[in-house]
């Protein structure tokens, strides 16, 4: 029975991993995003909807009694502690999804979208580990154009994220995204040739 090559992605808020994803995307690869499988498990009737509502209050609910991610979201990036608890609710239906959908690729390379790679100690799911990079200023700017918050508010969030320098050195393979659109594809394509020279693509 075959095994697709699986390499986990990550980076920090700002770094442009989900443009990698595409990127990688468009070269061929299969991608599954670990952002997604959470939106599931926090959907109503997911795995860990009554568990957050229960540990959170209805402070975290919205009018059509799904969870309110930015609420939650707020609540969790404010406390180490409550991040934490988010993520001891929600990690284990995550990764037990996540290990369903890897087991059925049986080859090929499948690229997972996974925020907290590092942090929630996932490096053992993976062939190897890839991480996007990108400096604080630039990171910023991108967070301003695509989420609109004030600025103190996506410090926080970046400082409240393994630092992309640790990130980088826990990686196999770091990909830097300081330039153009266009450059960082050009990056993910010399990545992709290099993993497909590993597992035979």
């Amino acid at each position: 029975m075959g095994k697709a090559f699986v390499l986990g992605l990550t980076g920090g808020i700002g770094s442009g991993k989900t443009e990698a994803l595409r990127a990688f995307r468009r070269l061929g690869a299969r991608t599954l995003c670990l952002d997604e499988i959470a939106h599931r498990v926090l959907a109503r009737g997911g795995a860990a909807y009554a568990p957050v509502r229960r540990a959170f209050g209805p402070e975290v609910i919205g009018r059509d009694g799904e969870i309110d991610r930015r609420a939650l979201g707020r609540a969790v990036f404010a406390s180490r502690r409550l991040r934490r608890r988010l993520e001891g609710l929600t990690h284990p239906a995550i990764l037990r999804e996540m290990r369903r959908r890897v087991r059925a690729h049986r080859r090929g390379l499948l690229v997972v979208d996974a925020p907290l790679l590092f942090e929630a100690g996932l490096e053992a799911e993976f062939d190897l580990t890839a991480v996007v990079t990108a400096g604080r200023a630039r990171r910023l700017g991108r967070l301003r154009r695509r989420d609109g918050l004030p600025v103190s508010e996506l410090r926080r969030r970046m400082t409240a994220q393994m630092p992309l320098a640790r990130k980088a050195r826990l990686a196999d393979v770091a990909i830097g995204n300081d330039g153009t659109l266009g450059e960082l594809r050009r990056k993910v394509r010399d990545t992709h040739k290099a993993l497909e020279l590993i597992y035979g693509g």
